[in-house]
């Protein structure tokens, strides 16, 4: 059965990496990751938001297409309203994929810590710009207290990705339960 391994956690925890080095250990996984599709529309950068929600229902599209072909997909995204949540998980379902839910979290220090230090891109400067309009680091704690808050609420797994391997063993033991295999 083919998955959607999404995972969830606040900017700067490592979706993006872990979604890649899990996808390269497992051949043919597509890694969706929204925030790069939404820097393939002009003009996204003065309208973040709303080009993510047009980009967003395009991914549900591009999603379930390929999990219908019998192949995984990670979907490394930041979604903290669970109304959000429950549409991809619908379209792994109506793709007769399983969907398996993660918030990826470390300790404050270390999340802020990563936030600052990440790779500046032109996706990177905007989420960065907008956070700090918004609140700053006191919004990304409070998004990664929402975030644990659903976790324990869905029932989702989290796992600590303060160590890449000790995340990735994780990451591989909640995918193997969906295994074709």
């Amino acid at each position: 059965m083919p998955t959607l391994l999404h995972l969830n956690g606040p900017s700067g925890v490592g979706k993006s990496t872990l979604a890649r080095a899990h996808a390269a250990a497992r051949p043919g996984t597509l890694v969706c990751d929204i925030d790069d599709l939404r820097s393939w529309v002009s003009g996204w950068e003065d309208d973040f938001v709303g080009t993510g929600e047009a980009v967003r229902a395009s991914a549900l599209a591009l999603i379930t297409a390929y999990l219908a072909s019998g192949r995984d997909v990670v979907l490394p995204q930041l979604i903290v309203t669970p109304a959000q949540v429950d549409r991809f998980e619908a379209v792994a379902t109506e793709a007769g994929a399983a969907y398996v839910a993660v918030v990826l979290t470390v300790e404050p220090d270390l999340l802020l810590e990563r936030l600052h230090a990440r790779e500046l891109t032109p996706v990177s400067a905007v989420i960065s710009r907008i956070i700090e309009e918004r609140g700053g680091d006191d919004l990304v704690l409070e998004g990664r207290r929402q975030l644990l808050d659903l976790a324990e609420q869905g029932g989702w797994a989290v796992v600590d990705a303060t160590e890449r391997e000790h995340a990735l063993r994780a990451l591989r033991a909640l995918s193997a339960c969906c295994d074709r295999s």
